[in-house]
């Protein structure tokens, strides 16, 4: 069935939110019109300059699911409805409210919205670029601006793919009118194919992006080809909605990947004017939202996984992982409302980025290096290379920070993916957008009910006439689009 595809730009604005806290605010600059794109090609040049501050601050927004994953993998918590974070993270699972009246159906729609509004702003610059514009800076300048529209266009249908159960596939405006949606699996791999346009062009030219591109950071050509190599192999270690899938995911390709990947961190600096992550600002407080039981538990054995039902406060953990220490802070008293539950509670803030919660400044890490590390531990022990793997371990901060004991060579494979990913839970909080979640999916990890993607927003499903649906609670619990896993020990 052919449907059409309505093109809902982002507009400036700035919003508060009413219920409980007051103070969280969104703002985005204008997305061009064709019109303003085509013109010269000084504003070619200009305008995709500005497509990774457009994507950045999408990802980083407080009007998107990223907040809500982050407590429904319970990695973080929050009984605040802000956001739908008590809503989406409460126990039982609910299903998720799809409809144009739900309070915070802005969290669905708008980032979906957005990421295709900048996926056009991509196809725009591509277009002018095909059709014999030439930026001022001759062919290196150019191939910089094209390299750029489809990174970020390959970015942009990446986490499309990853977050909703389907989405439009749009490489060319003057046809988007009429477009199938697709698979999740059909637009990380359109998405894929847009990243391996960027890095083709890495290979014949030789440029520098300037770090007001990538705000306090430049990034050579040959280091966006490697960005682009390491997002290539992260879309693909988190398409799987279950693990079922993620046992069928090809981790060879993974291996060619991230071998040719980031060598150093994607990292954005704040500055307080124009550069935010308002993510990282609002799941920092401890007033508002803290670290999950369950990774103290994971520190700390001893330490309940869940606040204790009776509201009794447990003593602090102790850990022989000095990262206990270091990176979370315990905290005797609670912000939180008892009649939402006390399973939101948790003794623990995390202060690894401190900086982020009064100042909005300094680097904020998209993409960290070990990361790309991890995948590839994951990767080699999955293709029978576990010593390899191993081997990427025992040089990371798993022992230089956490001065935890070397993991040995001759591990088998599922005590090792154990210790795998409780570093993925340690060293990755508050760096990629929906890491927790996605790991939790791929490993049927998520509480049951909890749903496994986002349904198309209502809003543009009522644009093209097409009937509402949703995902999640507990009564919906397939494995497919809801998850029927769980994480409890007793659920394992």
């Amino acid at each position: 069935m052919k449907t059409l595809y309505t093109l809902l730009t982002v507009i400036v604005l700035t919003v508060s939110l009413s219920a409980c806290h007051d103070d969280l605010f969104v703002d985005y600059k204008n997305n061009p019109t064709s019109d303003k794109v085509l013109t010269s090609p000084e504003n070619i040049a200009s305008i995709s300059g500005s497509l990774f501050y457009n994507w950045f601050m999408t990802m980083n927004s407080s009007w998107s699911p990223r907040m809500a994953m982050w407590v429904m993998a319970d990695q973080g918590t929050c009984s605040w409805a802000n956001v739908a974070m008590f809503h989406l993270s409460s126990e039982p699972r609910i299903q998720f409210n799809n409809s144009v009246t739900y309070t915070y159906t802005r969290i669905n729609e708008e980032f979906y919205q957005d990421l295709h509004s900048i996926i056009s702003m991509c196809n725009d610059v591509v277009y002018a670029i095909n059709n014999g514009s030439e930026m001022p800076g001759g062919l290196n300048e150019t191939a910089m601006v094209k390299a750029q529209a489809f990174f970020i266009h390959g970015l942009s249908l990446g986490y499309l793919g990853l977050v909703y159960d389907k989405a439009f596939i749009v490489t060319d405006n003057e046809t988007a009118l009429f477009q199938e949606f697709s698979s999740y699996p059909e637009v990380i791999d359109a998405a894929i194919a847009s990243l391996d346009s960027a890095k083709q062009i890495t290979e014949d030219y030789y440029f520098v992006i300037p770090d007001t591109w990538v705000n306090g950071h430049t990034y050579s050509s040959i280091e966006l080809k490697a960005l682009a190599n390491s997002f290539s192999a992260r879309f693909l270690v988190y398409k799987p909605r279950n693990s079922t899938e993620n046992d069928q995911t090809d981790w060879n390709r993974i291996l060619d990947l991230v071998d040719d990947g980031m060598k150093k961190d994607l990292a954005v600096e704040m500055d307080n004017v124009n550069w935010k992550s308002y993510f990282r600002h609002y799941t920092v407080p401890a007033d508002w939202a803290r670290v999950d039981s369950r990774i103290i538990n994971l520190m700390s054995p001893s330490y309940p996984y869940r606040f204790p039902e009776d509201g009794s406060n447990p003593q602090a953990a102790g850990s022989s992982d000095k990262r206990l220490d270091k990176y979370f802070t315990f905290i005797a008293s609670h912000d939180m409302k008892p009649e939402r539950g006390y399973y939101h509670y948790s003794n623990y803030d995390f202060r690894r980025f401190d900086y982020a919660v009064s100042t909005w400044s300094g680097d904020v890490i998209d993409f960290f290096n070990y990361e790309n590390d991890l995948m590839e531990a994951e990767a080699l022990a999955r293709t029978g290379d576990i010593p390899s793997a191993v081997s990427i371990i025992n040089r990371g901060p798993r022992i230089s920070v956490g001065t935890l004991p070397e993991v040995p060579t001759d591990i088998e494979l599922d005590e090792f993916l154990d210790i795998l990913f409780y570093e993925r839970d340690i060293e990755l909080i508050q760096t990629g957008f929906g890491n927790a979640f996605f790991d939790m999916r791929r490993r049927d990890m998520l509480q049951k009910g909890t749903m496994l993607h986002f349904p198309v927003p209502a809003k543009e499903l009522n644009v093209m006439e097409l009937p509402e649906y949703s995902f999640g609670g507990v009564s919906n619990a397939d494995g497919i689009n809801t998850s029927d896993g769980g994480w409890f020990p007793d659920e394992k």
